[in-house]
Parts: C-alpha cells; structure tokens; sequence
C-alpha cells in the first residue's frame, strides 16, 4: 500500500477476488476505508505486519488475517524474528487468525509455526522455486544454490527502482549488483534510470547477477525445483510426522 493507486484498486475489487493481500500502509491511510471497501466487494482481506503495532492496527481496521513476517524473509520487511514476532503478534490479535511468514521452506517451519500459536504459513521464497513460478530459470538456480547466509538487507533495490518503502529495508541476494553499489548508494541515486534499464535488461537475460534477487534465508534449506504441489504435499506430511511422532515423544 505504500504507493497506493486507487484506480488499482477498484479495479482489482470490481474483479471480486476472493482475497486480497495488503501491507506496508503508510500512517496516513486510512486502512479501515480500504479493509471495508474490499469486504463489501465480498473478500477476505490479508495484513502483513513486521510488527506488533503493524498487526493491532490491521485487526482494528478489520482484517480477517495478520500475517506476522520476520526478518527472515525475502524483500521487505522488518527487523524482528519470525520465531519471536509470531506469538507476539498471536497474542496481540486473538481470536483473529494468523499466518507466519519468513524463514519457512519445510515441514519443520510449518510445525514450528503451529508451535508458536500460527494457524499457518505464508510462503514465498519456497514458491519462488518452483515449477509454476515466472522467474527466470537462471534466478531459480541462485535460489537453489544459496546456502541461505548470502543475502543482505539493503536499500539498493529500492534506489534502482526509484521507490521508497517507508519503515523498511529489503532482503535480497548479495551479488555482484548489490556488491558493486554498497557503499556507493549516492552514485546510485544519480544514474538510477540508466541502472534500472540495465536491470530490466538483466532479468530478461537471466543474469542473476546483474540484478536485485530478493529472496529469504530459507533459500538455504531450498534444495530442488519442485512443482507447488508437491512442496505442500512434503511439507504437510513432514509436520504431520513432527507433531504425532516425534514431538510426543517429549510428553510422557
């Protein structure tokens, strides 16, 4: 919501989706306006809060859903942890359901998260490698072949793009892009045009390394390209195992 067009959005609402996902608002939005305008569309509205106050503003307005996302994640976000953000913002909103978002790739994440009082994940990084995702096939395998301690939370994608997320830094793969402008964010800010066509050009090319990657610290645990399918089907049955077998055994 932080550059908010309303044509967007009544556009997206005449669509009458069945849910719609909403975050980052500024201080002077007034989310309860927009959370009823999409209810009275006929959908479930999403709030993705890197904090406390993010999730108790989103519950007053409104929201059928907090989803707390830690640091951990891909693009922007935060500065809290997952594993501490989740049951605080749980505790904050009750009764309102909650997701957890960040850091979550496996079955072990989806049972940690139910642990922590989450009615379920939201996944991105995990998805970003799969078969149905649009990416290039060359940004996939940067994914895959992260050990999950090679991203940086840094303003230079939203320099190169010419856009600011107010409150926020984004995640995003250490590489040759991100190496060649820290440090140098001033020089960045003068040639941002110039820099965000060769962006474009990049990506279009596949040049993993010539262009922002946002993507979590979970990319360390991401170890093939999957279709969406069977990332959900492993990852059910893996917390399935956790929580009747394994963590059972911890309560007799």
């Amino acid at each position: 919501m932080f550059a908010f067009k309303e044509d967007s959005y009544a556009a997206a609402l005449k669509e009458k989706p069945a849910g719609i996902a909403l975050a980052w608002p500024r201080p002077e939005q007034d989310l309860k306006t927009y959370i009823d305008r999409a209810h009275d569309a006929g959908c479930k509205v999403t709030l993705m809060a890197g904090g406390v106050p993010e999730a108790e503003r989103g519950a007053s307005a409104g929201a059928d859903i907090i989803i707390a996302q830690g640091t951990e994640a891909g693009g922007h976000v935060g500065w809290m942890a997952t594993m501490t953000l989740t049951p605080m913002i749980v505790d904050a909103v009750a009764p309102i359901p909650v997701l957890s978002a960040g850091g979550i790739a496996d079955g072990r994440g989806l049972a940690a998260a139910l642990a922590l009082g989450a009615d379920g994940v939201l996944l991105g990084t995990r998805f970003m490698a799969s078969n149905e995702s649009p990416l290039h096939p060359n940004f996939k395998q940067a994914i895959i072949e992260s050990n999950g301690h090679d991203t940086v939370l840094t303003e230079i994608p939203d320099i190169a793009a010419g856009i600011v997320w107010p409150g926020a830094m984004s995640r995003a793969k250490r590489n040759r892009f991100v190496e060649r402008w820290a440090g140098r964010e001033w020089v960045l800010r003068q040639h941002q045009a110039e820099v965000l066509a060769q962006i474009r050009a990049a990506r279009k090319a596949g040049e993993a390394d010539e262009a922002p990657l946002s993507f979590g610290q979970d990319a360390g645990l991401i170890k093939e390209i999957l279709p969406v399918a069977e990332i959900v089907r492993r990852m059910a049955t893996e917390a399935e195992e956790i929580i009747s077998k394994r963590l059972p055994r911890f309560a007799k």
